[in-house]
């Protein structure tokens, strides 16, 4: 009875991201479609395989590190097409096992806030850097950007669903194994997240 309330808990949780992301993504296509840019045809086919793995690939218990990593890759392709002026995106990886299992759904909100939140019409000030680390029983993300002056970036009443949403099934599924950190000032917003686990990483909650 447990497990099962818990997995109606992250599908409900899931649910409210999955939305989520489709507007904030569908918004991409409409700027370039506006500017009537050439790449439009090619982020719409790159949006086709993102949101392929969110509706269908996020619905395991757990991925693969490997399969979670080209998502956010895949994402931040999608989303240059759109930010030209966002320029400095820097991802850095060191993975040990590309097997590590992880709960689907974790990284990427990050990496679209991130995104959401960082541009700004100062070329030279825009910045993402995302740090991607995995040991043994221990895997860490840490990103940060900086904060956009932009109106446009003020929080409205739908600001912080996917940081809600993965600090609730943080609880639910890591509930003793994971430290979820944010830290902000007038000018750069950081997460970090790290997971020890004690007992081997397998597509089971």
């Amino acid at each position: 009875m447990k497990n099962n309330h818990i997995q109606m808990q992250l599908t409900s949780l899931r649910s409210q991201i999955n939305p989520h992301f489709l507007f904030n993504s569908l918004n991409v296509i409409y700027a370039l479609a506006l500017d009537k840019k050439d790449e439009t045809q090619d982020a719409i086919i790159q949006l086709s395989d993102i949101l392929r793995y969110v509706i269908y690939d996020s619905s395991s218990k757990k991925n693969s590190l490997q399969d979670e990593i080209t998502l956010i890759k895949n994402y931040i392709n999608f989303n240059k097409l759109r930010t030209q002026n966002i320029k400095n995106v820097k991802l850095h990886i060191n993975v040990e096992d590309n097997n590590f299992m992880l709960y689907p759904m974790l990284l990427l909100p990050l990496v679209e806030n991130s995104f959401k939140h960082s541009v700004t019409n100062n070329t030279n000030n825009s910045f993402i850097n995302i740090q991607l680390k995995q040991k043994k029983g221990v895997f860490e993300f840490y990103i940060e950007n900086n904060k956009s002056t932009k109106e446009e970036s003020i929080p409205n009443k739908y600001s912080g669903i996917g940081l809600k949403n993965i600090k609730d099934s943080l609880k639910l599924i890591y509930p003793e194994e994971h430290k979820f950190i944010i830290t902000e000032n007038e000018k750069i917003f950081k997460v970090s997240l790290s997971l020890t686990t004690s007992k081997p990483e397998t597509n089971e909650y």
